[in-house]
């Protein structure tokens, strides 16, 4: 009986752990990209990093932006549903349509932000996971908005230094997260990209060596407002496609 007793109360222990951990174990919003609370009037897309797999289907019911009296704006954005493969990053797209002058939709209903105005972006409670677990806690960022940035991204404004641990590229923009990525790289090294501010750093695996090393910036590469090095995201009507522009690369040296 007595070992009977201890192993029951040992499954209401067991029981009760599991219960506490799964009350824990909630998805949460870990990181907001840009990082930033000013942005440009013609800003394109926000990204959301989840603490697991997400479940879908409800995003519009949590994600939304308020204007500066704290009301949803309606066709603000863009209710398509963007997840990365892990279903970890939900791209949130600021309607396009709404972005780019010269639309149906520009000339309805006018732009969503605002130059010298103030929004918000907000994710509310509720949110599932995979797992059907739900978001707790809200999530806010205020948007100052600016002027737009219309011009085509220029890698001559770019500035490298590079030490052994690390390669610092300071921007003149605010890079698009997701391309950074995927299409910025130190050839022939295997390393990281992070984003504080409009300082990207590259932390490769192993110390850089001394020597020469190419810094390369794939021609579709953007920055939050889709500005490409091909082309500025906001075109002339009547003006020729761009054409396909070679990568962007930039020599530099890493000393003893």
């Amino acid at each position: 009986m007595k070992g009977a007793a201890a192993a029951g109360v040992g499954l209401v222990l067991v029981a009760g752990v599991a219960g506490l951990l799964w009350s824990r174990s909630v998805p949460v919003v870990r990181a907001v990209h840009p990082a930033t609370g000013d942005v440009p009037a013609n800003f394109l897309r926000l990204y959301v990093d989840f603490s697991e797999p997400m479940g879908g289907d409800d995003v519009f019911e949590h994600v939304r932006l308020l204007d500066g009296e704290g009301r949803p704006m309606a066709d603000s954005l863009r209710e398509l549903e963007f997840w990365s493969r892990e279903r970890t990053r939900l791209m949130v797209y600021i309607h396009p349509g709404r972005v780019k002058t010269g639309l149906a939709m520009s000339g309805e209903f006018g732009p969503v932000l605002q130059e010298g105005k103030r929004f918000t972006f907000q994710i509310t409670p509720g949110m599932k996971s995979v797992s059907g677990r739900k978001v707790r806690e809200e999530f806010r960022r205020e948007l100052r908005v600016g002027p737009p940035r219309t011009a085509r991204l220029e890698l001559d404004r770019w500035k490298v230094e590079a030490r052994p641990d690390r390669v610092e590229v300071e921007c003149d923009v605010w890079m698009d997260q997701a391309g950074l990525e995927t299409w910025l790289s130190v050839e022939g090294v295997n390393g990281r990209w992070t984003i504080d501010g409009r300082r990207l750093t590259f932390r490769p695996e192993k110390p850089l060596a001394p020597g020469s090393y190419t810094l390369v910036a794939d021609a579709r590469m953007e920055d939050v407002c889709g500005n490409s090095f091909q082309k500025p995201f906001e075109t002339r009507p009547g003006a020729e496609p761009a054409n396909e522009a070679p990568d962007r690369r930039v020599p530099f040296v890493v000393r003893p």
